[in-house]
This record gives structure tokens, sequence and C-alpha cells, in this order.
């Protein structure tokens, strides 16, 4: 038991740190092709100049369920679902009894590491890497988003990791019209066959005033790490109820999602989401 409690809190560390996956593969350009996105819009420095006032004023955080394999015998694989209140999130595994609790402002990345790679509708997305850890999220003007996939070792064991996670300063209260908002979601797969590739897609987030919820689409879906179609080419999410707060939130571990709007007059959206063996983050704007 103490085995698999070390082997799970060895990743623990990296949960949502900005990290990343090596070097080579396609050019920023070749996932700019690939997505339809254009030149970034700012520099890491610039998002990450903006993440002390976002977590500062942020009340929300949400972590997807946490999903990896290690190369011990007795741990072959976790997935470790994750519940969310305020700015806190707690990780319970209940074969190993290990409990993790993620605060907001335990969040943040080393602009040193990050690069800009492109921008759409708006948002452009960093890319940090450092050695065998790589993340994928956009700052926004409000709140965040992000996925990250590494591996780390602990005594000769390797353990692989999986997780998206979304943040930001909700806006307290439902929207008053039916609305869309449009932007980027970025993903990893679940599956262990899939390490270390990173997914990009189109987020388009439509609220229904008459039914009071949403329906969430992200479609166009890339491989970016291997430069071609995903075979989920997209995913998605109807008639998810809104509360009175602005939050929303559906379905259960491997089939769910859940976020908020953010800023005033609703100008974002941000979120995690799990479906069809992808675990992923979105954000998108008014």
């Amino acid at each position: 038991m103490e085995e698999k409690r070390a082997l799970a809190a060895v990743t623990a560390a990296f949960l949502l740190a900005s990290c990343g996956g090596g070097d080579g593969g396609p050019t920023a350009e070749d996932t700019r092709a690939l997505t339809g996105s254009g030149p970034p819009l700012e520099t890491a420095a610039d998002q990450l100049a903006r993440m002390a006032g976002i977590v500062s004023r942020s009340d929300s955080v949400v972590v997807s369920t946490w999903y990896g394999e290690t190369s011990h015998p007795e741990f072959p694989a976790f997935r470790i679902p994750a519940s969310c209140s305020g700015t806190t999130c707690t990780l319970d595994d209940p074969e190993s009894g290990l409990s993790l609790t993620v605060e907001i402002d335990e969040v943040g990345f080393d602009a040193a590491l990050a690069r800009a790679v492109l921008a759409k509708h708006g948002i452009t997305m960093v890319d940090v890497r450092d050695g065998a850890d790589r993340t994928y999220a956009s700052v926004m003007n409000h709140g965040w988003f992000a996925v990250t996939s590494g591996r780390e070792t602990l005594e000769g064991v390797d353990a692989w990791h999986r997780i998206s996670s979304a943040a930001g300063d909700l806006t307290g209260f439902a929207p008053g019209g039916s609305a869309t908002w449009r932007g980027i979601m970025a993903g990893v797969p679940v599956d262990a066959s899939g390490r270390g590739e990173f997914l990009q897609g189109d987020a388009t987030i439509t609220y229904h005033l008459s039914a009071g919820s949403l329906d969430a689409a992200f479609t166009g879906i890339r491989n970016i790490s291997r430069n071609r179609d995903h075979s989920v080419p997209s995913v998605r999410f109807e008639d998810v109820h809104v509360s009175a707060d602005g939050t929303f939130r559906a379905g259960i571990v491997g089939n769910r999602i859940q976020g908020g709007f953010h800023g005033p007059r609703h100008a974002e959206t941000a979120g995690i989401f799990e479906q069809r063996g992808i675990v992923g983050s979105f954000g998108a704007k008014r």
C-alpha cells in the first residue's frame, strides 16, 4: 500500500504544473496549417504576467479525472476522480487510499520553458516543456485552461500521467440571453497508446436561454503531435444544465463536462471534459 502511495505521489507533484514532452515533431507552422490557426497574438511572458491577477480574482477551479500508468506490476494503471469546490480540488484513489488536494495558487509556469505557438478565435496557445513533461494551455483575460501529459521516475519506476484543468473569475450568474462562445479545445488521448500525443480542435459553446442549458461541440480535432487528423473528429455534449451561479457540470468519469462563465457579461467560458477516449480542456470567448 505504501509503495502505491509513493508511486502515485511522484506524479502528484507535477499535477497542475506546466511542463513538457521533449523536442522534435511538427513545427509551429505545421500545427497552424493543420488546425487552421494563425500566428500567436501575444507571448508566453504576456500570459504569465496576467496569471497572478487572474489567480487572485478566481473563485473556481476544475480538474479532470487523473489518468495514468506505472511500470510497477502492483500498480499498472490508475484513474483517480476529482472533486472540486471553489478554488480547491481533491483527488481520491480508493485503491491506494491516496488523497491529494490541489489549490489554485499552486498553478503557474516558467515563461523560460514556454513558447506561444498559435492563435485562433482570439486565443493564443502556449506550449510549455520541461524534460518528459508537457502542458498545452492558454491564459485568457478572465481565466485559463490547460492539459498536461508527462512521465516521472521514482526509484526506477516510471509513472505516466494525463490530466486537464481550468479556472477563472466566475461571472456569478447564468447568461441573460441566448449566446455563443467560440474558442479552442486542447486534449490528450486517455489510452496509454497515445502517451505524449496532444490534440487541438475548435470549441463552440451555445447557451439556450429558454432551456437554461448549453450545448458544447468540440470539432475538427487534430493530432498536433503527429500532424494529422485524430481518429475521433468531434466530441459533443447536449442539454447541459447551467446553474444559477453560471457554472455547469454533467456526466460521470470518462464522459463528463464541467466549467463556468467568467468575467463581466460572461465574456469567457472555460472548463474540462472527458469523452470518447479524450481528456481535455477548453476556453472560448463570446
